[in-house]
């Protein structure tokens, strides 16, 4: 009788995750280590293209990922096939054709739960679906229902029922959610799950009572019970981290000791897993890529599961070798042209193989870049044709509105380019100064009266000014700069307020992350150019992992390396990130003399314009 409520609640709660439609496996039982085939039975009313794919997702104890599985017709279902790491207990999926979801449950998508052969697995698993809900969020773009509060009480109605589930690892997944709540009420919940894991003195266990003194601030708790595990398995997943964490924080990787520390992974703690790997590969092909060694990069692209992975490297690079603006200096732009088409052909080949929702945002940012090289190359109208494309998808940041109109320049008449601009304005659309100053030019050339160029320059700049008082208010509640105290790099406190009556540009940023670090050579140069005048930089590194002693030295070897003249202060503890409501970085946010935000996303190649406005 058992067996057969069991059974019955697993169907209960995978038909509670679709209405009409539903996923589940084709065997009655999950093969581990193996593919296993699925079911899916689309929805009433919902056709399914040719050459469709579940869009998968899944987190196992050391991989996590995303992957596209091709549905084959059979009868009146679909069937696809993939195989997921042994430690999996959910897949969570949608179903897509070429950029567009076709079924995604009603934003929710479809949840598979894997191990389900007895109460306790299948306890574990329902809590494991819990925590997909995250990746839901993020890696499908679901709106699962992943507000802390709501995950906590999911929680605990599922530790009535398996009150066990206290005792396990998905426990700490609670407080987590908890702790979003309220810090100082779960710290003593986490304090005394740590002792229950300790208790348990298995290695993953006492990993877990580790992090939890990490996350508690027990430093020396935390040191003894580090160093007990270390001895107690030496050659164990703790004694790996360490070691990948010594790897990340080296700031002079080289090929070989990359190798070196690859081949240590591999032999000494037995990983070979795809993520493991996949984290030597990223640094080795970022070496190869400073090197412009076209035939290793592609020889170690060929050997990646996921090429995609490394796209981003490709563009980044070549974004950096075009000279990032329109004036700029290009450097080696042969190897630069080389590896931004790679970029973009990478991305095709992938799309028609397994179709990716994130195709466009992607291409938009390849193809501006791959569009900026063929202008600095001489090739106008390949530069003007990628531009349009990133145009049709409607990516055009201002930066890539401005590089639109200097291709079109070259390749369309005046006429041609007066009547994009003057559509563009009428139509209450943004556009650079650079619009405006080209628009003029063109009116005085071909003798046209000015007084309807200041008609279109007075309803550009009030639109400009509500439109981005809209999006600050939006963004950030109010348009007040929130105050803030921080140290800088000479250990002296840096007030927010202290710089009332300059412009304060705010650019967060992060030793790891590349995109900022690629923006530093301009912005060194608006720091040398306003230097003197009544405009303040300040640098805000974020987001950093490991010891606060740690981060400063990091971040001092870098900036004192690059000889950047840089006020950079610390947001250890992100706090000012969070206030910020910073996502993503680089952000960079431009505050007026009075304290108000200007813009929450001000751009290296805007931010001249936007200084001098307030300047004026």
């Amino acid at each position: 009788m058992k067996k057969i409520l069991i059974l019955l609640f697993i169907t209960f709660i995978n038909n509670s995750f679709s209405q009409n439609g539903k996923v589940y496996l084709k065997d009655s039982k999950f093969n581990i280590g193996k593919e296993n085939t699925y079911i899916y039975e689309p929805p009433t009313g919902i056709e399914i293209p040719d050459q469709s794919k579940a869009r998968i997702i899944y987190a196992a104890n050391n991989e996590d990922g995303i992957e596209f599985k091709k549905l084959v017709k059979k009868n009146k279902f679909y069937e696809f096939v993939i195989k997921v790491p042994d430690s999996s207990r959910t897949i969570l999926l949608t179903i897509n054709n070429d950029q567009k979801v076709i079924d995604d449950n009603s934003e929710k998508g479809y949840s598979v739960l894997l191990r389900t052969q007895n109460k306790t697995e299948l306890s574990k698993t329902l809590a494991n679906e819990i925590s997909m809900r995250n990746f839901g969020f993020f890696g499908l773009k679901l709106k699962t229902d992943n507000k802390p509060e709501i995950m906590v009480a999911d929680y605990e109605a599922l530790f009535a029922k398996y009150p066990n589930l206290k005792n396990d690892k998905s426990f700490y997944q609670y407080l987590v959610q908890k702790e979003q709540i309220n810090k100082d009420k779960t710290k003593p919940e986490f304090l005394a799950f740590a002792q229950k894991c300790i208790k348990k003195n298995t290695e993953e266990y006492l990993i877990l009572a580790s992090n939890i003194y990490e996350r508690t601030e027990m430093v020396k708790e935390k040191e003894i019970l580090d160093q007990k595990i270390l001895k107690k398995y030496p050659g164990g997943k703790f004694e790996e981290t360490k070691f990948l964490q010594k790897f990340f924080s080296n700031p002079n990787k080289t090929e070989a000791s990359v190798l070196a520390s690859m081949n240590t992974v591999k032999t000494k703690y037995h990983d070979t897993s795809e993520n493991t790997l996949f984290t030597f590969k990223y640094f080795l092909m970022n070496i190869y890529l400073q090197n412009r060694d076209l035939e290793k990069i592609i020889n170690l692209e060929n050997t990646l599961k996921n090429k995609v992975a490394i796209t981003s490297s490709y563009n980044q690079t070549a974004w950096e070798l075009s000279g990032q603006d329109l004036t700029t200096p290009a450097k080696d732009i042969e190897f630069a042209e080389k590896i931004s088409k790679r970029s973009l052909d990478i991305l095709d080949e992938n799309q028609k193989i397994a179709g990716n929702p994130d195709y466009k945002g992607m291409y938009n940012m390849f193809a501006d870049t791959y569009a900026l090289i063929l202008y600095k190359q001489g090739d106008y109208d390949g530069a003007f044709k990628y531009q349009e494309i990133v145009r049709g998808f409607n990516g055009f940041d201002s930066g890539g509105k401005e590089r639109y109109l200097a291709y079109m320049q070259k390749v369309k008449s005046r006429d041609e380019v007066n009547k994009y601009i003057e559509n563009e304005i009428n139509n209450d659309q943004l556009v650079p100064a650079a619009f405006l100053s080209t628009l003029k030019t063109n009116y005085t050339a071909q003798n046209i009266p000015l007084d309807q160029y200041e008609k279109l320059k007075q309803k550009a700049e009030l639109l400009t000014k509500t439109k981005m008082e809209e999006q600050v208010i939006a963004r950030f509640g109010s348009a007040t700069a929130s105050n803030f105290s921080l140290k800088n790099l000479e250990g002296k406190q840096v007030n927010l307020s202290d710089y009332k009556g300059k412009v304060v540009i705010l650019d967060f940023w992060a030793t790891w992350c590349g995109p900022c670090k690629a923006s530093f050579p301009k912005m060194q140069e608006l720091v040398s150019k306003y230097k003197g005048r009544d405009v303040e930089f300040l640098f805000v590194n974020t987001f950093e992992k490991g010891k606060e002693e740690d981060t400063f030295k990091k971040v001092n070897t870098y900036i004192s390396d690059k000889k950047y003249s840089f006020n950079v202060i610390f947001d250890y503890k992100t706090d000012v990130a969070s206030n910020y409501k910073i996502e993503a970085i680089p952000t960079k946010i431009l505050i007026d003399k009075n304290g108000k935000i200007i813009t929450g996303d001000a751009s290296d190649s805007t931010l001249i314009d936007l200084i001098d406005q307030q300047l004026n």
